[in-house]
């Protein structure tokens, strides 16, 4: 019989392969999106004023997207509520929400995701409706188990994202804004910026 920290470790290891392979996919719909690209840059036609136009217009969005979306005929569609490190589904089952994404879009809890789960087992995430945010100063700090954690000006403390820190390269005592859900129900943040001291 397993014993807890080996149950533990189990489920660390599913997380992380559960979190290389969105990353994965997120690599490989990048792809997909500049192939569908350069195929549309293929035909362009310099001399034709609406080819032009259209050029602005794929240069825009070429330059804006931040996730490749595939068609959903091939995925089972999910919907569910962003507690701050998982997605809680319709289904009431919790899915793992890769740290990157998170960090990159600012989830935060209350968010609503749209899930698409194809049939090779990708899981592809999308915000589809943000909660009420609320915009707040703090300072970076450790909790006891050394995990990064926001102090505000008012004594709330939330937990924040891991990648976030190391992506900001965020230390203890640096000056934080913050994004937290207005309600105020749950006790994690996302980052918006890092004032390093």
């Amino acid at each position: 019989m397993a014993t807890k920290k080996q149950t533990e470790n189990v489920q660390k290891l599913q997380q992380m392969i559960q979190f290389l392979s969105n990353t994965l996919a997120n690599i490989e719909n990048d792809i997909k999106r500049v192939h569908s690209t350069i195929k549309k840059l293929e035909n362009f036609d310099p001399y034709d004023e609406k080819a032009i136009e259209k050029m602005q217009e794929l240069h825009q969005s070429t330059i804006t997207s931040t996730n490749f979306e595939p068609a959903d005929d091939d995925a089972n569609v999910l919907h569910g509520d962003f507690n701050g490190q998982l997605m809680i589904g319709e289904d009431q089952k919790k899915y793992p929400v890769p740290l990157n994404y998170a960090s990159k879009t600012k989830l935060i809890p209350g968010d609503k995701l749209k899930l698409s789960i194809k049939k090779d087992g990708k899981l592809i995430y999308k915000l589809v409706e943000p909660a009420e945010r609320k915009h707040q100063k703090a300072i970076l700090s450790l909790a006891d188990d050394q995990k990064p954690i926001a102090l505000t000006d008012d004594q709330q403390t939330y937990f924040l994202n891991q990648a976030a820190v190391s992506y900001y390269k965020g230390t203890p005592g640096d000056e934080l804004y913050i994004v937290t859900n207005a309600n105020g129900e749950w006790a994690y943040a996302a980052i918006e910026a890092v004032i390093k001291q």
